[in-house]
C-alpha cells in the first residue's frame, strides 16, 4: 500500500519538473515599445498669485431729466384735424415764430383755432380781401396771452386782451361768457362757441371754435378825429386901441407938411418956367 501511494507523487513531481524545463527553454519575447501618449506635455505649475480684490459694481446715476421742450403747435394741429387753413396763416404771417418764442420763454397762451369748415363759411373773398397786416392781426386776434382752462373762463374779466391789441373798442378785445360747460365768444361781429379741446397743459391751451373770430376794427370805419375846440376871442386891450389911434394920428401929422410942400412948390415951379420962357421970347424980339 505504501508503495502504491508514493508512485503517484513521484509521477506528479516529474511532470512539474518537465513543464518547468520546457518553459525555461522557450525563446524570450521581444520587449514591447512604450506607447507614447497623445496628450500634451504637462505645463509647469504656475506660480500662485494672490487673488485680485473684488470691488462692488459702481453705480452710475442717470442724469436728471430736463424740463420738457415747448410744444410744436403746427404738429399738434396737423395731427388733431382739419386745420390746414389756420396753419397756413400761421406760417404765411410768421406768427408761428412768435408763438414758439413765447413758449420757449415759458410764457403761457390760449389759442382759439377755427376749423377749415369755419373758414369756408365766410363770404367769398373775405380772407383774400385782408392785407398782410390784417392777416397777421387776425391770427393774433385768436390768441390770448394767458393760459385759460375751460373752468377759468367762468371768472374771466371781460373784455379780454388778445395778442392783437388792447381792450378798447378801437383795438382787438373779445368777450367770453359761459353757460354751464359751454363757452361763448363775442367780437362785436361774430358770436362763436368753443366746440372742443384740441390740446391743453399747464402752459398751452388750444380750443376749436365753430366760427372765424373777425375783429370789429376790420369792418367799422374809424371814428373821425374830434374837431378842435374853438378858441375864445381875446379881450381888446384899451391901451392897444389908443396906441393904434396915436399911430394913425401921428402918421397923418407927419404927412401934412409933405402935402403942403407939394401944393406950394409945384405951381411955383410951373409959373417960374412960364415966366422965364415968355421973358426969353420978349428979349429976343426986342434985340
Amino acid at each position: 500500500m505504501k508503495q502504491i501511494f508514493v508512485s503517484p507523487l513521484l509521477f506528479l513531481f516529474f511532470f512539474l519538473l518537465q513543464c518547468t524545463c520546457i518553459f525555461t527553454q522557450a525563446p524570450a519575447m521581444s520587449p514591447v515599445p512604450p506607447v507614447q501618449s497623445s496628450a500634451p506635455a504637462s505645463l509647469p505649475p504656475a506660480q500662485s498669485t494672490p487673488p485680485a480684490p473684488i470691488f462692488p459694481p459702481a453705480v452710475v446715476s442717470a442724469p436728471a431729466p430736463g424740463p420738457p421742450g415747448p410744444q410744436n403747435v403746427v404738429k399738434i394741429l396737423g395731427k388733431a384735424g382739419p386745420y390746414s387753413t389756420f396753419i397756413k396763416l400761421l406760417q404765411i404771417t410768421q406768427e408761428i415764430v412768435e408763438i414758439t418764442s413765447l413758449l420757449n420763454n415759458s410764457n403761457s397762451i390760449t389759442m382759439f383755432v377755427p376749423s377749415d369748415g369755419a373758414f369756408l363759411s365766410l363770404k367769398i373773398g373775405t380772407l383774400n380781401s385782408f392785407s398782410d397786416q390784417q392777416k397777421a392781426e387776425l391770427v393774433k386776434f385768436h390768441i390770448l396771452p394767458s393760459y385759460f382752462s375751460l373752468p377759468q373762463f367762468q371768472t374771466a374779466s371781460n373784455p379780454l386782451h388778445t395778442q392783437a391789441g388792447g381792450t378798447t373798442n378801437r383795438e382787438f378785445p373779445i368777450n367770453v361768457t359761459t353757460n354751464g360747460t359751454a363757452v361763448n365768444i363775442t367780437t362785436g361781429i361774430v358770436n362763436a362757441s368753443v366746440s372742443s379741446t384740441i390740446y391743453t397743459d399747464n402752459q398751452l391751451a388750444i380750443y376749436q371754435v365753430d366760427k372765424v373770430l373777425l375783429p370789429l376794427q376790420f369792418f367799422v370805419p374809424p371814428a373821425p378825429a374830434p374837431a378842435p375846440a374853438p378858441s375864445k376871442p381875446k379881450k381888446k386891450d384899451p391901451s392897444s386901441d389908443s396906441a393904434s389911434v396915436n399911430v394913425v394920428s401921428s402918421g397923418a401929422t407927419s404927412l401934412l407938411p409933405h402935402m403942403m410942400f407939394r401944393v406950394m412948390v409945384y405951381p411955383g415951379c410951373f409959373f417960374f418956367f412960364f415966366f422965364f420962357f415968355f421973358f426969353s421970347i420978349w428979349f429976343v424980339c426986342i434985340s
